[in-house]
């Protein structure tokens, strides 16, 4: 006991004098050696609270990049801001919150004072997936709703340090180009001001989905993606976050506009995430020829299959392509299917989702689109505004109206094959029946060869 005595009172001495010896040799190190004993020392929790609130008004500032100035202002002002457009509705609070499931959605308790917008002023709802006007995807999609400050707030169950991006994957999520346009490119410009110290909170996520792009997920945020389900399986547990943005930005088809909040946020910059994330090269033996360049053919078995798709690789394998057919099933593994786009010169397919993969091409690569009868509009809307805003080269194949099958159906009069424009004014539900899920393809491969070889004249030789 007396000497346990005596070495107290001997450190007690030492100290005093290890803070002099460092304080002269070196004050860096006195620095490290204040940082060791900062969980009692008054001058470092000092510091700790001058970091903690540098660190918030910066967090602050950047949410605030999220919206136009009169946003700003409201933020500032109310700690919490809503906007809302044609496409998606999306809430950002700069000041903590409380997020819970129950049986009828996802519950957002606003904890600091902020008041919700005018119109809505005891509570606000909102479906956080960016097709709010389509009635299929928002039944997919679990509704979020926002509550003033309660009187009694419900405990905490988890705390986190880093703001938290609540949004679906529900909706049309599941088909590679709503995974993209809908969810993964609008993920992209909402987190970019944060990215990564921000906690992803997801909602109607299937298991599949996270798993497919979870190396996305992983340049998003730095932790864990936070699953929550609404009605939950187990008691609700009680998330709380120093900030939050509930919903998603979106700006267009396959669209970074960098006029449009955050800012100077490009689809090309969008396309270098995408490679960053996905794309490792594979060993691909023999698929590489000089005098070959590779082209992709996107594959199709149900609705707008190519009924002489022998006849169509035959003709490109002339034009002096190494054709690769690509089926459903090879471009379930988007890893290493991006990383075999990115190692060809042409994506050609009849218009559809799998043209998408056109995001993983190199620059300069070639989008070839077969476009089916009555989806002129559909195929420069979602794939050739896009391809070329990419920096692709797009080349594009009409089919005539003897080529569908459409032309076997309906009488020559009839308004499908005589006017299909007004087919379409009738709406997506009239027109997707037809020209959608509809129809087939058989290619005039005489008319077809032109294509192919513009296609292949646009490769140099030196570079194939």
């Amino acid at each position: 006991m007396a000497k346990g005595s005596r070495r107290l009172v001997l450190g007690f001495l030492f100290l005093p004098l290890l803070y002099a010896l460092l304080l002269r040799l070196n004050l860096s190190s006195f620095h490290a050696w204040k940082k060791q004993l900062s969980h009692w020392s008054s001058i470092s929790f000092e510091s700790s609270y001058t970091d903690f609130q540098q660190s918030t008004a910066f967090m602050k500032l950047q949410l605030q990049t999220l919206v136009r100035e009169s946003g700003r202002h409201e933020l500032k002002q109310n700690g919490l801001t809503c906007i809302s457009d044609h496409h998606s509705d999306i809430c950002i609070t700069e000041n903590s919150v409380r997020i819970t499931a129950a049986s009828t959605g996802i519950t957002v308790h606003l904890t600091a004072g902020q008041t919700l917008p005018p119109s809505a002023p005891s509570r606000f709802i909102l479906h956080p997936y960016p097709r709010k006007n389509d009635p299929d995807a928002i039944s997919r999609t679990t509704p979020v709703t926002l509550l003033p400050t309660p009187s009694t707030p419900p405990p905490c169950s988890f705390h986190y340090s880093s703001p938290a991006l609540l949004f679906s994957a529900g909706g049309f999520a599941g088909n590679f180009f709503h995974d993209i346009n809908d969810v993964i490119i609008p993920l992209f410009l909402t987190s970019s001001p944060l990215r990564p110290d921000l906690h992803l909170v997801i909602t109607d996520l299937q298991s599949y989905w996270s798993l497919k792009y979870h190396r996305i997920l992983r340049l998003v945020s730095a932790f864990d993606p936070i699953i929550i389900q609404s009605p939950s399986r187990s008691p609700s547990k009680v998330l709380c976050f120093p900030a939050a943005i509930i919903g998603l930005k979106y700006h267009g088809t396959l669209l970074c506009n960098t006029t449009e909040p955050p800012g100077a946020v490009s689809t090309s910059d969008f396309r270098r995430f995408l490679h960053d994330s996905l794309i490792s090269v594979p060993h691909l033996p023999g698929l590489a020829k000089p005098d070959q360049p590779v082209l992709v053919l996107i594959s199709r078995n149900k609705s707008r299959m190519l009924m002489n798709e022998e006849g169509v690789i035959r003709i490109a394998k002339k034009a002096g392509f190494n054709v690769v057919v690509a089926k459903p099933e090879m471009m379930k593994r988007v890893e290493q299917f991006a990383g075999f786009v990115n190692r060809c010169k042409v994506l050609m397919g009849v218009h559809g989702a799998g043209l998408t993969n056109m995001v993983f091409l190199p620059p300069e690569g070639i989008v070839l689109q077969i476009v089916p009868w009555g989806l002129e509009w559909a195929a420069k809307e979602y794939f050739e505004r896009p391809a070329r805003r990419l920096g692709l080269r797009y080349v594009e194949y009409h089919i005539q109206v003897e080529e569908s099958s459409l032309y076997d159906k309906y009488p020559k009069h009839h308004p499908v094959i005589s006017d299909p424009w007004s087919v379409n004014r009738k709406g997506y539900n009239v027109s997707r029946p037809v020209f959608t899920d509809g129809q087939n393809l058989r290619i005039d491969l005489e008319r077809f060869r032109k294509t192919v070889l513009q296609a292949r004249r646009l490769i140099l030789p030196d570079n194939s």
